[in-house]
């Protein structure tokens, strides 16, 4: 009797230490062409501009190994604030305070989310620059990092996008080492991570389709063909096999 009560107790122990995952991550596949999804999706928004709110617009450029930049337009004023961030993947609220998360792939690859409480401590600039893929933005680049705080930096590493989930912020990172995809939070100004995403090999610039906060979907060509559709804690990849 005494030893089933010891097998029941360390039972017990063993699964209430035992993390389940967050995520509940699915797979499917279907005969599409994803060109023609991308087609559609590509002129939805004005080129630059990654989120909004009540108060500010946000906008980025970004010119590779020149750098690149946020910038915070009020709505209500019309004044820019800016600072260097290298370059914008995503940007996110939680509360009052904003992240934009970076990602730089010149030379190494190399990560990093920082955070602003306030806007109107950034740096002021006079107009936002012309926004389009074929025109170089490097000479608009900022170096100032005011009103910013750094709270993770990583090399070796790509965030592929960010985004919320129960007032927490997850990135989904894929590993140069290795290539696995991992979905990960920041704990103590390092990634860690929260779950990993088995069997997919995606490359680092998805096309996303931020519906809000919590619902995202990121569209890959190259390697793998497919999206990855991100929705509260449900997270499925569709594989597209027609290309």
């Amino acid at each position: 009797m005494r030893s089933y009560c010891i097998l029941l107790f360390l039972l017990v122990l063993i699964n209430c230490n035992k993390e389940s995952n967050v995520f509940e991550f699915t797979t499917k596949t279907v005969d599409k062409n994803i060109v023609q999804e991308l087609k559609q999706i590509k002129n939805q928004k004005p080129y630059g501009l990654l989120f909004q709110d009540e108060k500010y617009e946000v906008w980025s450029s970004c010119s590779g190994e020149w750098g690149g930049t946020i910038y915070f337009k009020n709505k209500h004023n019309g004044e820019i604030r800016y600072a260097q961030s290298t370059c914008v993947v995503s940007v996110n609220k939680i509360g009052d305070r904003y992240y934009i998360s970076n990602v730089s792939t010149h030379l190494y690859e190399r990560s990093s989310i920082f955070e602003i409480i306030n806007p109107e401590k950034m740096e002021l600039t006079l107009k936002l620059p012309p926004f389009h893929p074929e025109i170089e933005t490097r000479e608009y680049e900022t170096k100032s990092n005011l009103g910013t705080k750094t709270i993770v930096d990583s090399v070796g590493v790509s965030i592929l996008t960010s985004f919320i989930y129960k007032n927490n912020l997850y990135s989904v990172l894929k590993s140069y080492k290795n290539d696995i995809i991992t979905i990960s939070k920041v704990e103590n100004n390092k990634f860690k991570t929260a779950q990993t995403l088995h069997g997919l090999i995606l490359n680092d610039s998805p096309q996303i389709l931020k519906e809000s906060e919590t619902h995202q979907k990121l569209y890959f060509q190259n390697f793998t063909s497919g999206v990855l559709d991100i929705k509260d804690n449900k997270i499925k990849f569709t594989f597209y096999k027609n290309d």
